[in-house]
C-alpha cells in the first residue's frame, strides 16, 4: 500500500477492509478501556497514522497482557503506518486468530505479510478472511488475494481469486481493471482475448502488456517476446527480461540498450540498469553511452562516467559524448579535464556554441584567468544564442564578487541594454539599483527601479515596491502611499501587494465566507468512487492511472473542476487537486473556493497538531508544506526529497535520532511522520536564525549560505535580505512562501 492508499483508506471507516467495526459479530470480547483504541481511531481518521501507530504502542506497553482487540487495533495501526513488520510480529501465531471478528484480523496479517513481500502467506490469509468476512468486503478481499498470488507466482490462483471478485458484479466500478489484472494471470488466450475485447481507455492501456502475459504463460514465448516489444512503456524491459531468460542474450541487449538509449531516465531505465550491470553489459560505444546516462544521477557519476571513458576509448569522438564527459567531470570535480573535453566537442559546428559557453563557465569555476576573454568572446559571438544572457550576467556577477563595481556595471549594464526584458536583466537591475542606494545615489536607484517597470521585467512589483520604500525614506510619504496602495490593489494576492499592504496599513487580506457546500456532480462522484474502490482494493496503480485521466479530460465546468479538486486532494493527492485548482481559475479567478483549491489544505488537523507540538505557526508550516509537496504525500524531487515536508532521507534520520524516534527509509512519506519531522526541522531553523526569512531560506538552501548571506551589509532589512539572495530558487523559495501564510490566514483564518 503506497502512502496515497493509507492516508485515504484509514478515512474509509464504513467500507475498509482492515475497518475497525462492520466485521459482524466479535468472537473475543472486546478490551473494556478502549480509550487508547479511540484515540488511536481518532487519530487515524485525521490523517495521523504514525501518531495513532504510537500511541496504541504505548498502551500496549502499559498493558503486560493486552487482550485480542488491542493487538489487532495496535496491528492495524501498524499497517497504516508502514510498519508491516511489526504488525505481522503483533499477530502471527495467535490462538485467537483465526476466530476474530469475521477474519479481519487474518486480513490485517495478510497486509502485513504483503507489505513484507510474504506473498504466498498473504494471499493466503486474504483467502481465510475471505471466507470468514461479511459479504460486502469478500469482492475486496478477492482482489487482494489475487495481487498477492499474481505477486507470488501462483498464476491460475490469482486468475480464480481476480473472477471470484468481479462475480456479483459488487465491483462493477472497476471491472475494467479486474478485466486486465485476470486477463494477465489467464493461460487460455482465447479467454484473455474475451477479457480484453473493447476495453476502454484507461485500462486499455495496459492490454498488450497483458496479452503478452497471458501469451507467456501459455507458453508462447515468440509471441509473448513480440507483443511486449510492441507493448509500448514498460513493454522493451519486460521483453529484454523475457529474452534473457529465454537464452537470446543477443535481442535481450538490443531491447535493453534501445530503451537505456529511447528514454533514460525514466523508471524502466533506472529499473533496466541492474540487468547491464550484470548479465547484460555493454558491448559497444553506443552501448556504453547508453548505459553512462541511465547511470547518470542515479549513482555516483564515477560510475556514468567509467563507462563514457570506455565509449571514448573505443573512439566515439562525438560531440554529444565530449559534451556528456565534460558534464560528468564537473560533478566529480574534475575542471581541468572538463575543460579539455568542451573544447575537444568545440570542434563539431553544431554543438560549439554550447561547447565553448560551457567550458567557458568551467573556467570561472577554476579562476583561470582567461575566463573574462571566454565569457565575453562568447557573448560577442553568439549574440542570438539563450546562454549569452546568462555569460553576460556571470561576467557581472564575477566582478560584483571582486568588489569590482566599475567592471560590474559595466557587464550588467551591456546586459541591460542588449536583452532588456530578459530575466537575467531583472536581477542586473536590482543589483545595480541595491549597490547605488548603499552608495548615496538614489536617483541611479530609482531609474534603475523604473526601467525593470517599463521592461515589464518579472520584478516590476518588487520594482514598485522599492520606489515606494524609496519615497519614504526621502519624507515623501504621500507618493510612497499612492505606490503601495495601487500595487497593495493590483497585486493584492502576490507577495510584493501584501507586503505594500502592511506597510500603508491598510486592513489584512480578507475574503468573504465560503458558500454552502455543494453537491458535487454525478460524474465528479463517480470518478472518485472509483478512484477509492481501486485503492481499497490495493490497485494503487490503476487508481493513479484514474487521477491521470481526470487530469487529462477535466470537466468543462467550476463545480466539476472543484470537486475534482477537493476530492484529489483529500486522497492525498495534492499536486493534482492543485492543478486542476489553477483550470478553475479559469473560469472563476476570483472565487474564494478557486483559491482554497489553488492553496488547500487537506491535511490542517494534521498540520496543525505538529505545529503545536513544536511551537511553530501552524500557518506557516502549511505555507511551507504547500510550497513544498503541494500536500501531495508521494511527492519526490529531483534531489531525492521525499513527503509533504520534502526531506532527503539523511535528513530525515538526522532529524529522527534527535527526537528519539525509531525511523527507516520505507517510512518517510507515511504523513504524520513526515509533518513530524519536517516541523521539527522547521522549529530548529527558527530558533537557530531567530527571524522567519533566514529560517525559510535555510529550509530550501541550508543552513551554511543563509549564515553568510546574513553577515551582508544591509541584512537586518527583511526586505533588503531578501532581495539578495543570490540563489533565485531560494529568493522565490521564500517570496512565495511568506505570500502563501497570508493567504493561508485570509482563506482559513486564525
Amino acid at each position: 500500500m503506497n502512502a496515497h492508499g493509507a492516508l485515504w483508506i484509514a478515512a474509509l471507516a464504513g467500507n475498509l477492509v482492515l475497518a475497525p467495526k462492520s466485521w459482524g459479530q466479535a468472537a473475543v470480547p472486546p478490551a473494556a478501556d478502549h480509550t487508547a483504541t479511540y484515540r488511536a481511531d481518532s487519530l487515524r481518521l485525521s490523517g495521523r497514522p504514525w501518531h495513532a501507530a504510537e500511541t496504541l504502542l504505548a498502551a500496549a506497553r502499559r498493558d503486560p497482557n493486552p487482550n485480542a482487540f488491542l493487538i489487532v487495533e495496535g496491528a492495524k495501526a501498524e499497517v497504516h503506518a508502514r510498519r508491516y513488520e511489526h504488525a505481522r510480529q503483533l499477530l502471527v501465531g495467535q490462538p485467537w486468530l483465526l476466530d476474530y471478528l469475521g477474519g479481519e484480523a487474518l486480513a490485517v496479517l495478510a497486509q502485513a505479510e504483503f507489505g513484507t513481500d510474504q506473498y504466498a502467506s498473504a494471499a493466503t490469509h486474504f483467502q481465510m478472511a475471505r471466507a470468514r468476512a461479511p459479504a460486502a468486503h469478500v469482492p475486496l478481499l478477492a482482489v487482494r488475494a489475487g495481487i498477492a498470488f499474481e505477486a507470488a507466482g501462483q498464476a491460475d490462483s490469482a486468475a480464480a481469486a481476480f473472477a471470484a471478485a468481479r462475480s456479483g458484479g459488487t465491483l462493477a466500478s472497476i471491472d475494467t481493471w479486474l478485466r486486465v489484472r485476470q486477463a494477465r494471470v489467464t493461460r487460455d488466450t482465447a479467454v484473455t482475448a474475451q477479457l480484453l475485447a473493447d476495453l476502454p481507455p484507461p485500462a486499455a492501456r495496459e492490454a498488450p502488456r497483458a496479452r503478452a502475459r497471458s501469451l507467456l504463460l501459455a507458453g508462447d514465448t515468440t509471441r509473448a517476446l513480440d507483443a511486449y516489444a510492441m507493448a509500448g512503456k514498460g513493454g522493451g524491459l519486460d521483453a529484454a527480461r523475457l529474452a534473457l531468460a529465454t537464452g537470446d542474450s543477443t535481442r535481450a541487449r538490443t531491447l535493453l540498450y534501445a530503451l537505456l538509449a529511447r528514454d533514460p531516465l525514466s523508471d524502466d531505465a533506472a529499473a533496466g540498469v541492474s540487468l547491464a550491470l550484470r548479465p547484460l553489459p555493454p558491448r559497444t560505444a553506443e552501448q556504453h553511452v547508453a548505459l553512462a546516462r541511465a547511470l547518470n544521477r542515479r549513482t555516483t557519476t564515477r560510475d556514468a562516467r567509467v563507462h563514457v571513458e570506455h565509449a571514448l576509448r573505443s573512439g566515439d569522438s562525438s560531440a554529444t559524448t565530449l559534451l556528456l564527459y565534460g558534464e560528468l567531470l564537473v560533478a566529480s570535480g574534475r575542471l581541468r579535464e572538463a575543460v579539455r573535453a568542451y573544447a575537444a566537442a568545440a570542434r563539431d559546428s553544431a554543438s560549439r556554441p554550447l561547447a565553448i559557453y560551457r567550458r567557458a563557465r568551467v573556467l570561472v569555476r577554476l579562476g583561470d584567468s582567461t575566463a573574462v576573454a571566454a565569457l565575453s568572446g562568447f557573448a560577442l559571438r553568439y549574440p542570438a544564442d539563450s546562454a549569452t544572457p546568462g555569460a553576460l550576467y556571470i561576467l557581472g556577477d564575477m566582478q560584483d564578487s571582486r568588489d569590482d563595481w566599475r567592471q560590474a556595471g559595466r557587464w550588467y549594464g551591456e546586459l541591460i541594454s542588449r536583452y532588456p526584458g530578459d530575466a537575467r536583466a531583472s536581477l542586473a537591475r536590482f543589483r545595480l539599483a541595491a549597490r547605488a542606494e548603499s552608495t548615496g545615489r538614489p536617483d541611479s536607484a530609482a531609474a534603475l527601479y523604473q526601467s525593470e517597470i517599463d521592461a515589464a521585467g518579472p520584478q516590476r512589483t518588487a520594482a514598485r515596491f522599492w520606489l515606494g520604500k524609496m519615497a519614504e525614506a526621502r519624507g515623501d510619504t504621500t507618493q510612497a502611499r499612492t505606490i503601495w496602495v495601487g500595487l497593495a490593489r493590483e497585486d493584492s494576492l502576490g507577495y510584493y501587494g501584501m507586503r505594500a499592504r502592511r506597510e500603508t496599513g491598510l486592513p489584512p487580506l480578507a475574503f468573504p465566507p465560503v458558500s454552502d457546500v455543494t453537491t458535487p456532480p454525478p460524474a465528479v462522484l463517480a470518478g472518485l468512487a472509483r478512484i477509492d474502490t481501486l485503492l481499497l482494493a490495493g490497485l494503487d496503480t490503476e487508481a493513479q492511472a484514474e487521477v491521470r485521466v481526470a487530469l487529462a479530460r477535466p470537466p468543462a465546468d467550476l463545480e466539476g473542476l472543484l470537486a475534482w479538486s477537493e476530492g484529489l486532494g483529500v486522497r492525498g493527492f495534492g499536486s493534482a487537486g492543485v492543478r486542476l485548482g489553477w483550470q478553475a481559475a479559469l473560469l472563476a479567478p476570483g472565487d474564494v473556493r478557486v483559491l482554497r483549491a489553488i492553496f488547500p489544505w487537506p491535511n490542517r488537523t494534521a498540520v496543525e497538531a505538529e505545529a503545536q507540538e513544536f511551537g511553530v505557526d501552524a500557518l506557516l508550516l502549511a505555507a511551507l508544506v504547500r510550497q513544498e509537496s503541494v500536500f501531495d504525500v508521494e511527492a519526490l524531487s529531483p534531489a531525492g526529497a521525499r513527503g509533504l515536508a520534502q526531506l532527503l532521507p539523511s535528513t530525515a534520520s538526522l532529524l529522527a535520532r534527535g527526537l528519539d524516534v525509531t525511523f527507516y527509509p520505507d517510512w518517510i512519506t507515511v504523513p504524520d511522520l513526515n509533518l513530524h519531522l519536517g516541523a521539527a526541522h522547521l522549529a530548529e531553523l527558527l530558533r537557530r536564525f531567530g527571524r522567519v526569512d533566514a529560517a525559510v531560506a535555510a529550509y530550501n538552501a541550508g543552513p551554511i549560505p543563509v549564515r553568510r548571506w546574513l553577515e551582508r551589509a544591509g541584512a537586518g532589512d527583511p526586505d533588503r535580505f531578501i532581495e539578495l539572495i543570490p540563489y533565485p530558487e531560494t529568493r522565490g523559495y521564500v517570496r512565495s512562501l511568506l505570500r502563501n501564510r497570508e493567504l493561508y490566514r485570509a482563506l482559513y483564518g486564525p
